[in-house]
């Protein structure tokens, strides 16, 4: 089994067309053997979000290679409690050596970790993660929390004081949970909505893949929640959209974004918010073998 990894980001029309600059980001990358897939999404209401987006992202890209580099296990015990506390500390002394603000860090934090054994996705804010099955199941998790305050990695400088105060600490739905499952002969069936209170997701959202579930899955995408605001375009459409993918050659990733993204400005905007995924490919043994061989 080998790991291969693509992603891109893209300006939304409302920040094109305000003159404000990108606020989403995403990177990954894969030696074949773990590969990590990440995206952040800056808060516009933030100050200079852009730039925090991108040190968000970089910061759980070092603390993830960090982490695999001491225990060569992307499913290790608390693998995505340390990665956390890692980040927090990139954060801190991002902020402090370049002069930034709290408000200039306010950006969500989604990675995915893995080797063959298995690994993690790790939410920290909103989003989407998609997994695509290698007999045609597409299951889908949108996170989305209440009030358009979605927890922000920053806040973790109060010890997320402020954050669990605005959202009522004693909140019992602040954050919801979609799961959703796809089949092209079938189309969706919404297969769990889960509630969580503040005190349950203050800290993030793990799922787990273990190592007989590596097997089953070919794609493991995560999405910025610009998946959400597609003109005339549902979530769950879209996402399926950019789970197409038609070559997985070089930049797989890049390529069905942009078609994604022209096919939708034929019919209205595209997509409204900034957008960012980035996608982690599981090439089985077997594949290998097809491919030498041709």
């Amino acid at each position: 089994m080998q790991l291969f990894t693509d992603d891109y980001f893209h300006i939304g029309a409302a920040h094109l067309g305000s003159g404000l600059p990108c606020q989403d980001y995403a990177l990954s990358g894969s030696d074949g053997n773990m590969a990590y897939a990440i995206v952040s999404d800056g808060c516009s209401s933030g100050a200079r979000t852009d730039v925090g987006a991108r040190i968000v992202a970089h910061s759980a890209e070092v603390a993830t290679l960090e982490h695999w580099k001491r225990m060569k296990n992307a499913t290790a015990e608390n693998a995505a409690h340390e990665i956390d506390l890692h980040q927090q500390v990139l954060l801190t002394s991002s902020k402090v050596n370049l002069g930034l603000v709290q408000r200039d860090l306010l950006a969500t934090s989604l990675y995915g970790y893995f080797s063959p054994q298995g690994g993690i996705v790790h939410v920290r804010g909103d989003g989407v993660i998609a997994f695509l099955h290698t007999d045609g199941l597409l299951e889908l998790r949108r996170y989305e929390w209440n009030q358009n305050m979605p927890l922000y990695p920053a806040y973790f400088e109060d010890n997320f004081t402020a954050f669990a105060n605005a959202h009522r600490l004693e909140e019992d739905r602040a954050l919801t949970e979609e799961t959703w499952t796809y089949r092209a002969a079938r189309g969706f069936y919404c297969s769990a909505r889960l509630a969580r209170s503040v005190k349950a997701g203050i800290h993030g959202v793990t799922t787990n893949l273990e190592r007989s579930m590596m097997n089953e899955v070919a794609f493991i995408a995560v999405l910025t929640d610009g998946v959400t605001q597609v003109e005339g375009i549902d979530w769950k459409d879209a996402v399926v959209s950019l789970m197409s993918f038609k070559s997985v050659a070089g930049s797989f990733a890049k390529r069905r974004m942009i078609r994604f993204i022209k096919d939708a400005q034929k019919n209205g905007k595209g997509p409204l918010d900034d957008i960012a995924y980035a996608v982690i490919r599981v090439e089985k043994e077997e594949e290998v073998h097809v491919t030498e061989n041709r």
